[in-house]
């Protein structure tokens, strides 16, 4: 009996793993969402924005389309956490500078250059990921 189940595991739990369908990848950001399912040979791919869910087969015509629009849904999500990021950056860097302000009651011109320096880096990174953000937007609302 042991050797007939022992048997049975081993031929028929990889055919029904094999055919059964599965989930690849998936991924929401920014209102827009895609899921691939594997199934068998062929990958069928829900693509979409907010409640418009599209589902299309994956073949050689639409390929390179579906996966830019997986890489602009990726990059959203990637630029909205590099903005959380650097805003915190931003926000660290301020709170610290209005804490040493209020007890010292004055900021010494060479620690206020260094303030300012970091200041600028924080903003720069920011504006920076803003226009990747916008960028990331456009190419999935095109795709």
């Amino acid at each position: 009996m042991f050797f007939m189940f022992f048997i049975l595991i081993i031929v028929v739990v990889p055919i029904v793993f094999a055919s059964s369908p599965f989930v690849i990848g998936e991924e929401k950001a920014g209102g827009y969402e895609y899921t691939v399912i594997k199934e068998q040979n062929t990958f069928t791919w829900k693509i979409g924005h907010q409640d418009n869910i599209s589902t299309l087969v994956e073949n050689k015509d639409n390929n390179e389309d579906l996966e830019r629009f997986r890489i602009a849904v990726e990059d959203i999500n990637m630029e909205i956490f590099n903005i959380i990021i650097s805003a915190s950056y931003f926000l660290i860097v301020v709170i610290t500078t209005l804490f040493f302000y209020k007890k010292k009651k004055q900021i010494p011109k060479g620690v206020g250059a260094i303030i300012t320096i970091f200041v600028g880096i924080a903003l720069y990174y920011t504006i920076v990921n803003s226009i990747n953000l916008n960028t990331a937007f456009q190419d999935a609302k095109f795709y």
